[in-house]
Order: C-alpha cells, then structure tokens, then sequence
C-alpha cells in the first residue's frame, strides 16, 4: 500500500470530533506535507542533475568541435604561412653594380607582403613589392597568384620581338605592367585589392623607372642624405576608375630618375609607418624618414636593419600587427 492510502486510513480511523486527535491529525497532515514536499524537491533535484549532465555532454561535444576546427584553421594558417615565405627571395644577391639588402618581419597572423627582385637583361633588373589588404589564406592565395603573374618568363614583363626587329625581346613598362595588374585582378573577381610598386633599374646607367599603385612611395637617399619621394602611379590594384577622381589621364603614371654612386633606394610596405606603439601611437612616415638620415653614414645593410630595430624599440618590440617589410638597393658603380 502506498503511504498516502495509508495515511488516509488511518486518519479515517480517528475519531474527528474528539479534540484530543486534533494534534494528532495536523501533525499527521504536516508530515505528510513535508514528505510530498521533500519527493517533490528531490525530483526537481534530479531533473536539474540530469539536465546538468546532458549539458555538460553537449558543451563538451561542443568544445571538441571548436578544437578540431582550431586545429584546422592552425593548419590553414601554418600552410599561408608557408606559401608566403615560399614567394619572398631566399637570397637576393648583389650584382655587379647594386648592394642589395632585404628585412622581413612577419606579424601574428598571415599577411599578404611579397617582393622580389630579378634580371630580365643583361643591364636591367625589375624589382616589386606589393601588400594584399587582409590576412589569412585569401590574402596568400591573391600573392601566389600576382607572384606567378610577374615571372620574368611569364610574358608579361618582357614581350619577345618577332620578325625583322633587330632587338630580341623589349621590356614592358612599369605602367604596362601595373595596367595589365589590374585587368587582371579585380575587385570583383577577388573581393580583395592590394597596392604594389613595379620598378625597373638599369644597373650600367643608374637610370630607374617606376610606378606605383597605392603603394607607400619609395624613398630614395641621396649621397649627401637628401631624401627623395618616388610619388608618381596610381590607385591601389583592383580600385578599377578610380584615378579619375585624381584627374589623371592615365590609371598610372611612370617616373623617371637617375640613381648616382652612392644613392640609396628603399622600398617598404605600410607595416612599417602603421607599427603602434601600445598606447595607440602610430610610427609613421617622419619617424622613419628620421632614422633613415640618422643612419645615412651606415652600410646598406646597417640601414636596414637600424631601421627595423629604431621601429621595434619605439613600439616597445610589440610584434608587428601587419607585415614589416624593408628592402634597399644601392648603386655602387655606373657607366
């Protein structure tokens, strides 16, 4: 029998109108009550354990698969990683008549900086640089694919001359090469852009060409410690019309200039003007005109690498949110 059919029996039992079974009675209904109340909490205990049990199981099941997609997105970036170190020249030698030297300083997450620079002459080499906006996979997909646009055998760069041209082959322009860029990498096919900046030196006469798309300008050192912007291009690649907000006729505009012995080209991405100190301050462009000139007595390689170290101790060697990336060339002799 169940203890409240007992309960009911044995209070049917008792006479109700004797006042002596009143107590009786009322301490009979508070047990009662009591354990009704105490089933009733310990089912409601046993709801919330089981309810607890099933949720932890969930969040567990839950936390392995932000874990196992971590693991995946680590791999995802370990490999961008790789692609772009695998594009960034594993050693630039100088030439006969240019010191080369080079500082990459990657940031936490996969950016999108590459350069190189390579012979497409006997007197010409061609030199870029350019930083695809974002970070990740994407960002080092758009790199490996502008890297393999600019082969120096990929036809887009050097046009070879058939027929009864007396030169073999002809070198295509910097604006040449930064238009055929941007047909080819637009905004919409890519939902990205990046700024680059595509030169050609002539290492026999000193003689430079270049031109830029959104890129930070080049800097050029004169042996005296002049310093010279290298300001003619366009907009960033992929900026589609954009240059006639500028009222250029041309998306891109070409510049000349003649490296002498002793001058000194330096070429970099935003990664350096844009490097934050903690508190939020930007190093920016004087800062690292400055410490360009304060080294100006300085090897070539000296210069760079000061540079990147005078950048580092300003921000307290806070790792770099962008890629930090330096190159100089210096002509050491001309014809």
């Amino acid at each position: 029998m169940k203890f409240d059919d007992l309960l009911k029996d044995q209070i049917a039992q008792l006479d109700l109108k004797n006042p002596q079974n009143g107590p009786l009675i009322k301490q009979a209904l508070e047990s009662w009550a009591s354990l009704k109340d105490t089933g009733i909490n310990n089912q409601l205990l046993q709801d919330l354990v089981l309810k607890y049990s099933a949720s932890e199981k969930k969040l567990k099941q839950l936390n392995q698969v932000l874990l196992d997609k971590q693991k995946r997105l680590d791999a995802d970036l370990a490999a961008a990683a790789e692609i772009q170190k695998s594009l960034l020249p594993h050693k630039v030698d100088s030439t006969a008549n240019l010191s080369i030297a080079w500082k990459f300083e990657p940031c936490e997450h996969t950016g999108g900086d590459i350069f190189n620079m390579f012979q497409l002459d006997d007197d010409h080499w061609a030199l870029y640089m350019l930083d695809v906006s974002g970070h990740g996979v994407q960002a080092a997909m758009i790199t490996v694919s502008v890297a393999q646009f600019l082969q120096p055998n990929s036809g887009h760069l050097v046009k070879r001359n058939f027929g009864r041209s007396s030169a073999p082959h002809q070198l295509r322009t910097p604006a040449e090469v930064l238009t055929a860029l941007d047909a080819e990498f637009p905004f919409e096919r890519f939902n990205n852009f990046f700024t680059i900046t595509y030169m050609i030196v002539n290492t026999k006469t000193g003689n430079l060409r270049y031109s830029n798309a959104g890129h930070p300008h080049s800097v050029v050192m004169r042996k005296d410690g002049n310093l010279e912007l290298l300001q003619k291009g366009g907009p960033a690649i992929g900026m589609g019309e954009f240059h006639l907000l500028s009222g250029q006729a041309e998306r891109f505009e070409e510049g000349r200039l003649q490296l002498k012995l002793g001058d000194k080209l330096f070429v970099y991405t935003d990664g350096i003007v844009e490097y934050q100190h903690p508190n939020g301050e930007f190093y920016g462009t004087e800062r690292f005109y400055e410490a360009l000139q304060a080294l100006k007595g300085e090897s070539l390689n000296e210069m760079v690498e000061q540079s990147i170290k005078a950048l580092m101790n300003f921000g307290d060697n806070t790792k770099p949110q962008d890629d930090v990336t330096l190159l100089g060339l210096e002509l050491k002799k001309s014809n």
